[in-house]
C-alpha cells in the first residue's frame, strides 16, 4: 500500500535529473492530530538526566596506585582501561589490608586483557571481578612491565568499579536550551533504587537522600580542550534552588560554541553507613542562537488549499536553516480555543517589508475541521537546531492575525513560483510545495526520475564498521559508511543518497542506523516515500532515547587520541529533543526490536563486563532495554541470548538468522 507523505516545502537548488533531485535538500513539513501533540513538545529536563552506580577514576600515567570504594555486597566488576594495560602487574589491597590479588612483574599476567568494544571503537582494558564481599576503601597498585616514558607523562588511564545497583547518582541539566551564554545548572543526587532498576519512570519519581554527599565536583572539558572543575553545593546559591534538599547544583559554563564533555564525581556515606563513590560522564552541546522569536505577531496566510504559518523572527547568526515548530490553535462554536493541529519543519528565512519570518506549510482542512475559525493563535512555539535538535528559541503562544490570500505570499516569498499538489488519495497531510514542483511527476510517486527498481537497504550503526550478513537477506543492498560519527541529520542524508539510484527502498538498520532512517523518512523525501509490500523500517537494537554510553565513549576516545568523537543525539537528552520533531505517523511505520544477555542464575551476567558497569539491566551492551522503546511504533519483543555487537559475550544481535529471515520476508522495497 502507498505510504502517504506530509506536506514539502523544497530548497532553491535546481532539481535537474535523478542525482541532482534525490540530493537536494527537499524539506518535509509535518502535520499531526492534535490528540498527538503531546510527543512533539519537549521533555521536561529533569527526567533527561542520567543514572549511574559506577565511579569512573581518572589516573595519570605516572600513578602508581589508587584507592577507591566499594560499597556493593554482590560481585564488584572493575575495569582498568588505558593504553598499555597488557604491560601493567596488578596488586590488590581489601579494607583490611589483606592482598586479594598480587601479579608478579617477572611472570606472564594472570588476568587477561579483554577490548572495551563499541562499534569499531576498540579500548583495551583489564577486567576481574571482586568477591570478597568487603565494602569500605580498596588499594589497587600496579608496576608497568614496560615502563613510561617523559613523553607519556600526560597519558590518562581510567579505573572503573561498580558500585550497589540499588544505590545510584542521578545528574541533569536544568535547560535544554544550551545556546551560547545561556544559564544551564547541573543538578545531582543520591537515591535508592531498590526494587526500582531498569524502571526509569519509578526511579525518576523517588525522593533524593539528604545528608549523604560529602563532595561533589565536576570536571568540564570545553570545546578548546581547556578544562576546568566546579563544585557544586546544596546551599541554595549559584545555582542551587533549595538549600539542604539533598540536590547539588553548580553553573555550567556555555561561553564556547561546541560540545562539551562533563565528568561529575560524588562522594558520600549512605545512611547504612557504607561510603560511596559515582559518577556520571554526559555530553552537552552549545549552539549559536541564530534565529530568536521575535516580539511580534504571527501571521496565518489561509488559502482554499494550503495555509501557511508565519512565525516572525530577529536574525542573530549565520545558519540558513532552522527547525521550527508550534501548535495551532482556533476558536470553535463556543467561543473557546481548540488546537487544528501540530506543524513542523526545516525552514529557511523570508522577509515581509522590515520583518524576517519563517513559514511554514500546512493543508487548509486543518483549520476548517470542527468548524475552526478565526481569532488563531499559535502555542509552545520552538525553534530547534537543524543538525543536533538544540532548542533555539521557545514562546509559549503567540497572537496570531489572519489573512486569507496565499498567492500574494507565494510571489513574495524565497519559494516563488511554487507549485502545490494535493495526493490522489485525499490525506489532509500530504500537498507537495515547492520549487520546481513539474520535477514530481505524480504524487504518488514522489521520486520519478531515472531512478529504477526497488531494494532493502542494510543499515550500520554509529562507528561501525558493518554487521549485516547480506546473505540472510534478498533483493537487498549493504550501506556503507564505516567508522563515521555523523548526527541523525547527516546520517539520514547519506542513506537518502546512497539510495538514490532506487525507485524505492525499504530499510533494516541496526542501532544508531534506525534513527537515521526514521530521521529521513520524517524530514526529507527518497526512496523510502515509494517503498510498499511491507514493513518500511525495521530496526534492532536502536538507541531511540540515547544512551549512557555517548558521554563515557567521548572519554575514552580522549584517552587514546583516537575513536569515532562526540555524538549529542545518541545522548539521553539529545535523543528526547530530537523525538520532539518526529511526529507519531512517522514513527507508525517503525517496528524495532531490543535484546539483552542471557540471564544465569549462577553467574554474574553482562554483554560486555565494562558497559554493564555504565548501563541498567536488561541491555544489550549499547542499548538498554528502555532506552531501545520508540513511542507511537511497532514494538516487536525484546530477546534474550544476544548482544549489541561481536566481541560481546553472547553473539551479536545481527546475526540472528531467525529474525532476519523474518525482516527479509516481512519488508516493504
Amino acid at each position: 500500500m502507498k505510504r502517504l507523505t506530509p506536506y514539502l516545502i523544497f530548497s532553491l537548488l535546481p532539481l535537474v535529473g535523478l542525482s541532482t533531485f534525490c540530493h537536494a535538500d527537499a524539506y518535509k513539513h509535518l502535520a499531526a492530530e492534535p490528540s498527538q501533540a503531546s510527543a512533539q513538545r519537549l521533555a521536561d529536563p529533569k527526567d533527561l538526566g542520567v543514572f549511574s552506580h559506577t565511579a569512573l577514576i581518572p589516573l595519570s600515567a605516572q600513578q602508581q596506585e589508587q584507592s577507591f570504594v566499594i560499597d556493593n555486597l554482590d560481585a564488584s566488576p572493575v575495569a582498568l582501561i588505558g593504553p598499555d594495560t597488557d604491560q601493567l602487574r596488578l596488586s590488590l589491597i581489601d579494607p583490611d589490608g589483606q592482598q586479594q590479588l598480587h601479579e608478579a612483574i617477572t611472570e606472564p599476567s594472570s588476568i587477561a586483557t579483554r577490548d572495551l568494544q563499541i562499534g569499531s571503537e576498540s579500548f583495551p582494558a583489564k577486567q576481574f571481578e571482586l568477591r570478597a564481599n568487603k565494602p569500605g576503601r580498596w588499594k589497587l597498585k600496579w608496576a608497568d612491565t614496560a615502563g613510561t616514558k617523559a613523553e607519556d607523562a600526560q597519558t590518562k588511564r581510567y579505573l572503573m568499579v561498580k558500585g550497589d545497583p540499588n544505590v545510584k547518582l542521578y545528574s541533569y541539566r536544568d535547560n535544554v536550551q544550551t545556546t551560547l551564554g545561556s544559564q544551564v545548572n547541573l543538578v545531582a543526587y543520591m537515591v535508592a533504587a531498590q526494587g526500582k532498576r531498569g524502571q526509569r519512570t519509578k526511579l525518576l519519581n523517588t525522593q533524593a537522600f539528604t545528608g549523604n554527599i560529602e563532595q561533589a565536583q565536576v570536571l568540564i572539558t570545553q570545546p578548546d580542550g581547556q578544562s576546568m572543575t566546579i563544585e557544586l553545593h546544596d546551599d541554595g546559591r549559584n545555582g542551587d534552588a533549595t538549600a539542604g534538599d539533598g540536590q547539588y547544583s553548580a553553573t555550567l559554563p556555555t561561553q564556547l560554541v561546541g560540545v562539551y564533555t562533563q565528568e561529575l564525581q560524588v562522594t558520600g556515606t549512605r545512611p547504612d553507613g557504607l561510603a560511596f563513590s559515582r559518577t556520571v560522564t554526559d555530553l552537552y552541546p552549545v549552539i549559536e542562537q541564530s534565529f530568536a522569536i521575535a516580539n511580534a505577531q504571527a501571521t496565518l496566510v489561509q488559502g482554499a488549499d494550503t495555509a501557511e504559518v508565519r512565525v516572525p523572527v530577529r536574525i542573530n547568526g549565520k545558519d540558513k536553516n532552522v527547525f521550527v515548530g508550534a501548535e495551532v490553535w482556533g476558536t470553535n462554536a463556543q467561543g473557546k480555543r481548540e488546537m487544528a493541529t501540530w506543524v513542523g519543519g526545516i525552514a529557511t528565512v523570508n522577509s515581509d517589508a522590515d520583518q524576517a519570518y519563517l513559514s511554514l506549510y500546512l493543508d487548509s482542512q486543518w483549520l476548517s475541521q470542527n468548524n475552526l475559525r478565526a481569532p488563531y493563535q499559535l502555542r509552545a512555539i520552538r525553534l530547534q537546531n537543524v543538525d543536533n535538535h538544540t532548542p533555539m528559541d521557545q514562546r509559549s503562544r503567540m497572537s496570531t492575525a489572519l489573512q486569507t490570500e496565499l498567492a500574494p505570499m507565494l510571489a513574495n516569498s524565497r519559494v516563488a513560483n511554487t507549485g502545490v499538489r494535493t495526493d490522489s488519495q485525499g490525506d489532509k497531510r500530504v500537498r507537495i510545495v515547492g520549487d520546481s514542483a513539474a520535477n514530481l511527476k505524480t504524487s504518488s510517486n514522489l521520486v520519478q526520475t531515472a531512478a529504477t527498481g526497488s531494494t532493502l537497504m542494510l543499515v550500520h550503526g554509529y562507528c561501525s564498521n558493518g554487521g549485516w550478513n547480506t546473505n540472510h537477506f534478498t533483493n537487498a543492498v549493504e550501506f556503507k559508511d564505516y567508522n563515521a560519527n555523523r548526527s541523525h541529520d547527516a546520517f539520514a542524508k547519506k542513506i537518502r543518497d546512497a539510495g538514490a539510484g532506487y525507485s524505492s527502498f525499504g530499510v533494516v538498520a541496526h542501532s544508531q542506523g534506525g534513527a537515521a532512517a526514521l530521521h529521513l523518512y520524517a524530514k526529507y523525501v527518497s526512496g523510502l516515500d515509494n517503498a510498499s509490500g511491507g514493513r518500511l523500517i525495521q530496526s534492532v537494537g536502536t538507541p531511540y532515547q540515547g544512551t549512557a554510553l555517548a558521554g563515557n565513549l567521548a572519554v575514552l576516545g580522549q584517552i587514546f587520541g583516537a575513536g569515532c568523537g562526540k555524538n549529542t543525539d545518541l545522548t539521553y537528552s539529545g535523543a528526547s529533543n530530537w523525538l520532539s520533531t518526529i511526529p507519531t505517523w512517522a514513527r507508525n511505520q517503525v517496528d524495532y526490536y531490543t535484546t539483552s544477555f542471557k540471564t544465569r542464575w549462577w553467574a554474574y551476567d553482562y554483554c560486555h563486563l565494562a558497559t554493564d558497569l555504565l548501563l541498567d539491566d536488561p541491555e544489550d551492551g549499547t542499548t538498554e532495554k528502555w532506552s531501545g522503546q520508540l513511542s507511537g511504533a511497532v514494538n516487536k519483543g525484546h530477546k534474550t541470548g544476544w548482544c549489541h555487537t561481536s566481541g560481546m559475550r553472547d553473539p551479536a544481535q545481527t546475526g540472528d538468522t531467525s529474525r532476519n529471515s523474518s525482516m527479509n520476508s516481512r519488508a516493504a522495497r
